[in-house]
């Protein structure tokens, strides 16, 4: 589960897949064995880094209990069944993130928040949201910039992010506010991803960012370019302009006359929770897009709910 040997102990050293995956296992083999035991002992866990002919103490976490192992293996199986095999959660995807605030930085300087995360997932206790999509959202606007080139890092970033936000949600490590919405068409898949989109301007952001990602698509299928990636402003939009997005996108799908039944339904579900979310939202830059972001990232899974009876491929009748 945890990574942990490969992602801060190891990470120096060169190692082969397959030793790196066999790791992996022996590890969670471990916790979960220790994880079936009551709670009349607890566990202590140290991680350690070489340096040169000596070791350094990074992280101890004291007195943790079996049920704990157990909740958050608990946790992690429940994650790991969103997304299938190929996207299982690690703390390798965590540290995705928390390595660098900057590649060009010589040492790692997240170090610190990196190891907090894994005492607090050990230990209980609450993550700061907004800090966590601040440090999330620094890499994936990189890559977002970097797209045209490196369009799979953009994708899997973004995938490990989802999965980490979904990982500390369920363990109870961040709270959304939740907000009662009428069932329509997406609820069922909303729900899929737990409470991270239970306020209606997030639903209207992500189907927004998933009817934008279609357009990139056509663009590009005509044009081998994708030149509305600009309005996207480097994913830094704000509450404003995201409302402004939604016609411009709507409008240059009519243009190129492919806004047919499905993207109308993606449309008018957007335009319903976003209208619903009213003004003043209470998100901050950061989370607005982070959702845009997913939105995109997840587009064949909304694709595949208003297309279900073409197998998931679009309709350009109008």
């Amino acid at each position: 589960m945890l990574g942990l040997i490969e992602n801060i102990t190891r990470e120096e050293q060169t190692l082969g897949e397959r030793d790196k995956r066999e790791i992996e296992r022996r590890e969670d083999r471990i916790l979960r064995i220790l994880g079936q035991e009551k709670d009349y002992l607890t566990f202590n866990f140290l991680f350690l880094r070489s340096e040169q002919a000596s070791e350094r103490i990074l992280l101890l976490i004291e007195d943790v209990l079996p049920s704990r192992i157990r909740t958050i293996f608990k946790k992690k199986d429940e994650v790991d069944k969103v997304f299938g095999e190929k996207f299982q959660f690690n703390f390798g995807r965590v540290r995705r993130f928390f390595q660098k605030s900057d590649e060009d930085k010589r040492n790692n300087d997240l170090d610190k928040y990196f190891l907090e995360i894994i005492d607090k997932t050990f230990k209980g206790g609450k993550l700061d949201l907004h800090f966590i999509l601040q440090v999330i959202m620094n890499k994936i606007r990189k890559d977002f910039l970097d797209s045209e080139t490196t369009e799979d890092k953009f994708f899997f970033d973004v995938r490990d992010a989802i999965l980490d936000i979904l990982f500390f949600e369920r363990l109870g490590l961040i709270n959304f506010e939740e907000v009662a919405m009428a069932t329509e068409t997406f609820s069922s898949f909303f729900e899929k991803y737990g409470k991270s989109f239970s306020r209606p301007e997030a639903r209207g952001i992500f189907l927004l960012g998933s009817l934008t990602e279609l357009l990139l698509r056509k663009q590009y299928t005509e044009r081998e370019a994708k030149p509305f990636l600009k309005q996207l402003q480097g994913l830094k939009l704000s509450e404003k302009e995201i409302k402004g997005l939604l016609p411009k996108v709507q409008h240059k799908l009519e243009e190129y006359k492919s806004f047919d039944k499905g993207k109308r339904e993606i449309a008018e579900a957007a335009s319903y929770y976003l209208l619903e979310a009213g003004n003043n939202w209470k998100l901050s830059n950061d989370e607005i897009n982070f959702y845009l972001a997913c939105g995109m990232n997840l587009t064949n899974e909304i694709s595949n709910i208003v297309y279900k009876d073409k197998g998931g491929e679009e309709n350009e009748q109008q």
